[in-house]
């Protein structure tokens, strides 16, 4: 017996006003603590839009704690000072500061996804993350280096890497989502949209 298939729209039941008031307030505090409470309005602004998204009559929740958000910003921050603290002192050692960050960049990504899933559920039932590590250093490092080697050829390529990683390997429960667009799909709309910058930009220099 085949289990009949249903489609559900997506419905977002939130309203202008209520969410500027959540943003006014969030954007205050955050001047105020000097980015402190930023975590704290990120938990409040993802708490806002996921109960006011709706699917089959459902919404979505966030679980995510404000600490362990702070903690993860603060750990950015710190490289980052460090990179312009070693820029300071030597343009040698920034470029080994550079190098360093971007070897464990792809290792924090992963990390990144499995907080922002395992937070997310819906119907009670988690989301998470199962991508490893091996493959995000392909396609948040390698695939980019090369990116930037073949002038951005492989833009589309390394965008449609990225989102197919991310996809494929986020799960509700112990089921996994899946990603169907392909690479030539990603190259079409790269042309399309490169299109439309150089026809905006002849136009304007006719007009010029």
């Amino acid at each position: 017996m085949q289990t009949q298939q249903q489609e559900h729209a997506f419905e977002f039941t939130g309203d202008g006003w209520e969410y500027f008031k959540i943003w006014i307030v969030n954007l205050l505090l955050s001047i105020l603590t000097l980015g402190i409470y930023s975590a704290w309005a990120k938990v409040r602004r993802l708490q806002y839009f996921y109960r006011n998204t709706r699917l089959a009559d459902a919404s979505f929740e966030y679980h995510g704690l404000p600490m362990a958000i702070l903690k993860g910003r603060l750990i950015a921050f710190g490289l980052l000072m460090v990179y312009y603290l070693a820029g300071a002192l030597s343009p040698l050692l920034a470029i080994i500061i550079a190098l360093l960050i971007a070897a464990v960049m792809p290792w924090m990504i992963v990390r990144s996804l499995r907080f922002k899933l395992h937070n997310s559920s819906y119907r009670g039932l988690r989301f998470a993350f199962a991508g490893s590590d091996g493959a995000a250093y392909t396609v948040f490092l390698l695939f980019p280096v090369l990116t930037v080697l073949t002038l951005y050829l492989l833009a589309p390529f390394t965008h449609q890497q990225i989102k197919q990683y991310q996809h494929r390997n986020s799960l509700f429960g112990d089921t996994f989502f899946n990603f169907e667009a392909s690479v030539g799909s990603f190259y079409s709309i790269y042309l399309r949209v490169l299109g439309m910058v150089l026809a905006a930009k002849f136009r304007t220099d006719r007009a010029n």
